[in-house]
């Protein structure tokens, strides 16, 4: 007899980190890995707005299944609300949102508008269609200039920027919503760097705008776009002068949307304090910004031009927040070193030199 599959709408599916964790939803391989008895139907909403729509094609490829896929924009309430009145949801991954820094600062309104009110929206539909499990994408970001490698999760929270703020506010917004309605459970990931692609190269990080983060700008020099890359400070006090911060791979990361979905189910619920757990997603020592570029080159014999230049302004020495307590509750660990995921970067350009 075919078991009852659960259905998660994926908001953002199509996102560099939605569209990977929609495959490993749908792996049987990494399911039965991790001994998760679950069995899962996908719905995706985006807008595409920083999103190819043909990711859709590459991710059915992928796993080999059939994926109801919704264009719609998070503001859209009335849109999404047909989605909620169409499927008997079990669960929402809520990814959908703008997530540049530097646009942040530049025009706070519209990050405000797209990532608070479009999850407030969200939120009520949620509460409105008795849909009680919700899983947010956050960021390592909302820690702000802490540089400690002793930052856990509930540490003081100071983000700098506007991308930050915004999603601390949907953290206190959906621990409030969690703590006075008994029934609706939320589990918060703040994640360190996601970095490369999927092993197949089908899908990978595909950012429309001027990238500012580093596998990004390292894909640029690689791809011919860039004539070099600039490493911002060589006199910190770390291995190299340089300054580390945590890469995890996107595919890793995924993973652990897998795992959180397991805090909704009975034997996991005591995870869950006032019906909301936060957690950490990294690999708990990090990488200078010389060891990556050395390692890229390292595993993909790609010749990267760089040049040391000054300190930029609000880049901390480090930044490593704690993530044992993901580890020790539901068993998540990285399993993809540095030198896998540059391999998986350059195998993705190499299939894309274009882009998706």
């Amino acid at each position: 007899m075919e078991v009852d599959k659960k259905i998660i709408l994926v908001t953002g599916g199509l996102g560099y980190i939605g569209s990977h964790t929609v495959v490993e939803l749908l792996s049987e391989e990494y399911l039965n890995a991790v001994d998760v008895k679950e069995s899962y139907e996908i719905l995706i909403v985006d807008d595409c707005s920083n999103a190819s729509e043909n990711i859709l094609e590459r991710l059915e490829k992928i796993t080999n299944r059939k994926i109801t896929f919704y264009r719609l924009d998070i503001l859209d309430t009335l849109g999404l609300e047909k989605v909620f009145l169409l499927h008997n949801l079990h669960a929402v991954i809520h990814f959908a949102g703008l997530k540049s820094v530097e646009e942040s600062t530049r025009n706070p309104l519209k990050y405000y508008k797209t990532n608070v009110i479009g999850s407030i929206g969200l939120i009520e539909l949620c509460l409105k269609h008795n849909v009680n499990n919700f899983i947010f994408s956050s960021s390592s970001c909302v820690y702000g200039n802490r540089d400690d490698s002793a930052t856990e999760e509930e540490t003081n929270l100071q983000p700098i920027n506007t991308y930050g703020k915004t999603k601390l506010y949907v953290e206190n917004i959906l621990k409030d919503v969690s703590k006075t309605n008994k029934n609706f459970k939320s589990v918060l990931l703040r994640y360190c760097n996601p970095v490369a692609a999927h092993k197949s190269g089908l899908i990978g990080e595909n950012p429309k705008g001027a990238p500012a983060n580093l596998f990004p700008i390292i894909e640029g020099v690689v791809r011919g776009k860039r004539e070099k890359l600039f490493i911002f400070g060589n006199d910190y006090n770390t291995r190299d002068g340089t300054a580390i911060r945590d890469y995890v791979h996107v595919s890793d990361v995924a993973r652990g949307h897998v795992l959180a979905l397991q805090c909704f189910e009975s034997y996991k619920n005591h995870l869950l304090k006032d019906n909301t757990v936060i957690y950490n997603m990294g690999t708990n020592t990090g990488y200078s910004v010389y060891e990556v570029v050395k390692t890229y080159m390292e595993a993909t014999d790609v010749n990267i031009k760089y040049e040391f230049t000054s300190r930029r302004a609000g880049d901390a020495e480090k930044s490593c927040p704690n993530c044992d307590k993901m580890r020790n509750e539901l068993g998540w660990k990285p399993f993809t070193t540095l030198k896998e995921m540059c391999a998986d970067s350059y195998n993705f350009i190499k299939i894309n030199p274009d882009g998706i």
